[in-house]
């Protein structure tokens, strides 16, 4: 097998995404704390990741293209049932689960046309979250819980996921959402070093 520079940058993008949330999910354990995590945003991210999976399933897909973003949607689904765990919400980490399974199974169920269909309505979804994010850390002056190790991993996966599509001629609706993300990881990974800032010169 040969392996050119896209292709080995395409395998390191893969290996960071598979990652990227693992600083996350280790500082929730150590803190013991889900306080601070903006949840509707993780839960937005548990259901396109598992969309974006059962999407390539559908499609015959090589492995190689899905199983980074299956393992991303079990570390996101972990990093939303830690923190309503331990923010002792029983009630809702219970609906957690059920609404998980339930949209396994429809995913699992519906055909590759609708899959498509709420691929593209999920784009105004998530910039009003995103966007939601920011003001939010604005207005808290906090980014929260949020790791900066998790940030700047998908911050950089994002980039080169951009990069690597262009030079393989994806079409401009796949790319759309890896630019929306990227713009928005951009804000928030600069609001965390923003605010972390501002946290050392009060403690000084």
């Amino acid at each position: 097998m040969e392996f050119d520079g896209m292709t080995i940058l395409g395998y390191i993008l893969a290996i960071m995404g598979s990652v990227a949330f693992i600083p996350q999910i280790q500082m929730i354990l150590k803190s013991k704390s889900g306080e601070g995590l903006d949840l509707v945003m993780f839960s937005i991210a548990d259901f396109v990741t598992a969309l974006v999976t059962s999407l390539c399933l559908k499609s015959g897909m090589d492995i190689s293209n899905w199983l980074e973003v299956l393992i991303t949607n079990i570390q996101v689904f972990t990093i939303h049932a830690l923190a309503r765990y331990y923010l002792n919400q029983p009630r809702q980490l219970s609906l957690l689960f059920l609404a998980k399974l339930l949209y396994i199974t429809l995913l699992a169920a519906a055909p590759l046309t609708w899959i498509k269909f709420v691929m593209n309505c999920l784009l105004p979804v998530v910039l009003i979250e995103r966007g939601g994010a920011v003001y939010k850390h604005y207005q808290n002056k906090s980014t929260g819980q949020l790791s900066g190790a998790t940030l700047g991993l998908q911050w950089t996966q994002f980039g080169g996921r951009i990069f690597t599509s262009v030079m393989a001629g994806a079409e401009g609706d796949f790319i759309a959402p890896m630019v929306l993300n990227f713009f928005f990881g951009t804000v928030i990974l600069g609001q965390w070093f923003w605010y972390r800032r501002d946290k050392g010169e009060k403690t000084e």
